[in-house]
């Protein structure tokens, strides 16, 4: 928008071009190019809408073009020609595909320009024209934003998540070890909790749906018998967070596992890694998810120190089939006892690959095959 206001100012040689806002009986300057200071001009200002030129424009009081303001009476004695030193002006009103007017795009002279044509007018027309869509857009996105903002609030508020679980079992003697909790949403619109996630994080709310998250899983733990764990989600963002260190105060670390999911790129490893050090002290299991895809590679590994791993679904899937998967998964068994590890395969389907999995030294998992993630009681009855 600001390269919009410098092309209209360089085309008419004027000394300033500015977007103007209409609100209430204001004008507020939200763009200027030029040296608008030397008039007490710039990005802010409030003119008495009444006073400008912009507002006599649009009534059709005064033309778009004015190329000497000392021989229009119309617009000479208004207090705004003095006061900005307005010379010559040329301006167009700014209007959103329905018709309702934003405000005003504006070039002034500070000496009279008889140059100026009705050509320059067609000019600024295209360039108001093109602002508006950009205008159009913004307001679009700010209420899209809004609404969204709006969802995730009444989600955090009105507490409106369940949380689920799925077993993670011994692939030996397909024992259940522990749960992992996820959470779901049934308000409008239907969309993978992973959808909602990203709308939270998107709006700035992220941390608070994932420790919404993180409590509704924790109020479950007494639910289940005393030999398994439960594993809960978060962000390094939230694990870093002292809206988590409250979440967990209290609870049995003995019987939690808190996985690590990453998305994005970590630049700095220093506050992730005073977080971890701090939930190791305090007796609670750290798990990386979704190992071998996005970030989740051997360098944050060794960076974090986890004591387990969960291979992501990508890599286990078909992997009874696929020497590539193979090769990955025994490298990552391989690894892990290294480091004194335990990995847990995700997404197991079939008996096949199973069986596959074992072979190559992973020790736990968790999928269909085992049970899909369902409320407790039916688990606990099982």
């Amino acid at each position: 928008m600001s390269a919009v206001l410098a092309a209209a100012r360089r085309h008419i040689k004027a000394d300033i071009a500015f977007l103007a806002e209409f609100r209430g009986e204001s004008e507020i300057i939200r763009k200027l190019d030029g040296n608008g200071a030397a008039v007490g001009l710039h990005e802010g200002s409030v003119l008495p809408l009444v006073e400008t030129y912009c507002y006599h424009v649009v009534n059709g009081s005064v033309p778009r073009l004015v190329p000497d303001s000392s021989a229009d009476e119309r617009v000479r004695d208004l207090p705004t020609t003095q006061r900005l030193n307005i010379g010559a002006y040329l301006g167009t009103p700014i209007r959103f595909g329905d018709g309702r007017v934003y405000g005003m795009l504006c070039c002034i002279s500070h000496e009279a320009d008889p140059s100026i044509q009705d050509r320059d007018i067609k000019l600024i027309e295209i360039l108001a024209e093109i602002i508006g869509e950009q205008l159009a857009l913004e307001e679009d996105r700010s209420a899209a934003t809004h609404d969204m903002r709006a969802r995730i609030r009444g989600i955090i508020d009105h507490t409106g998540l369940r949380m689920v679980f799925q077993p993670i079992v011994d692939l030996g003697s397909r024992e259940v070890v522990g749960y992992e909790s996820l959470a779901r949403f049934d308000a409008e619109p239907h969309r993978p909790p992973n959808k909602w996630f990203a709308e939270a994080w998107q709006v700035g709310l992220g941390i608070q749906l994932e420790i919404l998250a993180v409590r509704a899983a924790l109020a479950r733990l007494s639910d289940l018998p005393s030999p398994f764990y439960l594993s809960v989600n978060v962000s390094p963002a939230t694990l870093q967070s002292e809206m988590f260190s409250e979440a967990i105060a209290g609870a049995d670390s003995r019987r939690i596992v808190v996985e690590v999911t990453e998305h994005d790129a970590i630049d700095e490893y220093l506050p992730l890694l005073q977080a971890v050090s701090r939930l190791n002290a305090e007796g609670f299991r750290l798990a990386i998810d979704d190992v071998g895809t996005g970030y989740s590679g051997l360098s944050h590994i060794v960076q974090v120190r986890p004591g387990i791993l969960k291979l992501d679904m990508s890599l286990t899937r078909g992997v009874h089939t696929d020497p590539g998967k193979q090769a990955l998964a025994a490298a990552t068994a391989a690894f892990a006892a290294r480091m004194q590890m335990q990995v847990i395969a995700e997404g197991i389907e079939s008996a096949e690959d199973a069986m596959a999995l074992q072979v190559l030294g992973i020790p736990f998992g968790q999928g269909f095959l085992y049970g899909h993630p369902s409320e407790l009681p039916e688990m606990s009855s099982e």
